[in-house]
């Protein structure tokens, strides 16, 4: 054994010591929280799973918010908006969340003990079951880069995200959000029993059968002049190919010079559930109700392949952030920023 081996053994034994104990005063925890955590999951899965169903709300849109839950209260990222409004909002139970992840939450602010619910992988190094954490810190950093240069902000498929809320407040910028006019109502009216202030954000509620989005923002009072902050996210992957095409290239009609849509897009091998059985699981609990349908081939080139498909959208690609891209895995996911060609 050299001296380095030697040097780094007490480190790791230590490490293993710390972990154990940490394991070691959890369980009692977990165990106190079992009965509770019962009533809690099972309200969870009536308002998440039933409840919304009979309301007509996205699935998918209930589970972005969850993901805030999950960072605001594993110290990741303050989000009390994102609280407030779960306490609130008919389609999640707070509770059920809280009795769930419970022991969990006191754990780790006791003494320390750090699930991967806990951590955030680091740029580049993100996983299949890891990366909706990123994703949200990569769309706040979009935000922050570009919001104070914009003179409006546009979020096509808003759902219950309450990232324009967190950024724009006091600031002079016009703000519409464009949902499912189910979606919209239920939202508007959490906000307003949680009293979360939003009078200068404009929601267009849209029969994306029946009517056209692009005409709905400018009945509303969208100027097509003014320098725009396009955020379209988690969206294109429930859409057809064509459809994403063609609402990217409205986009790009709406763009006034300085403008920038920012945009992810998924991978094929991702939608289909070749690249990992448990996104394969996932896809199929919501597979009836919002199946995928839309992905990028990403095997080989995958910054071409996307920009290539801008490029078919009349936009040019100007920063692309692929997830997992140091793990040597096939891309599966990236985040785009784009403007007019």
């Amino acid at each position: 054994m050299t001296d380095n081996q030697t040097n780094k053994q007490p480190p790791k034994i230590l490490s293993f010591i710390k972990t154990l104990l940490q394991i070691i005063l959890y369980i009692p925890i977990q165990i106190i929280f079992i009965p509770v955590a019962i009533i809690g999951l099972t309200d969870g899965i009536y308002k998440g799973i039933i409840k919304s169903r009979k309301m007509g709300v996205s699935f998918s849109a209930c589970r972005s918010l969850q993901y805030k839950w999950f960072m605001h209260y594993f110290n990741i990222r303050p989000d009390p908006l994102s609280i407030a409004f779960t306490k609130k909002f008919p389609c999640e139970s707070h509770f059920g969340l809280l009795s769930t992840f419970g022991a969990l939450i006191i754990s780790q602010r006791l003494f320390g003990f750090t699930t991967r619910l806990g951590k955030v992988d680091e740029k580049g190094e993100e996983t299949f079951i890891s990366f909706a954490g990123p994703r949200v810190l990569m769309f706040d950093c979009i935000m922050e880069k570009y919001i104070d240069e914009m003179e409006q902000l546009v979020l096509p498929g808003a759902g219950f995200d309450l990232i324009a809320l967190q950024f724009t407040k006091g600031k002079k910028i016009k703000v519409f959000e464009l949902d499912q006019v189910k979606t919209l109502d239920v939202k508007v009216e959490t906000l307003e029993k949680t009293g979360i202030k939003h009078d200068w954000i404009t929601y267009i509620p849209v029969d994306y059968s029946n009517e056209s989005w692009v005409d709905k923002l400018l009945g509303a009072g969208f100027d097509k002049t003014k320098k725009t902050l396009f955020l379209w996210q988690s969206v294109s992957l429930f859409l057809e190919a064509e459809l994403v095409k063609e609402t990217l290239r409205e986009m790009a009609d709406l763009c006034a010079d300085g403008s920038i849509i920012a945009q992810d897009f998924y991978s094929q091998a991702f939608i289909s559930g070749e690249a990992s059985k448990t996104v394969k699981r996932a896809a199929r609990m919501i597979e009836k109700r919002e199946p995928w349908k839309f992905g990028i081939d990403m095997r080989n080139e995958p910054n071409a392949a996307v920009e290539s498909f801008l490029n078919e959208c009349g936009l040019r690609m100007t920063g692309i952030s692929q997830f997992g891209e140091k793990l040597g895995i096939e891309p599966f996911y990236c985040i785009v920023e784009a403007e007019k060609l």
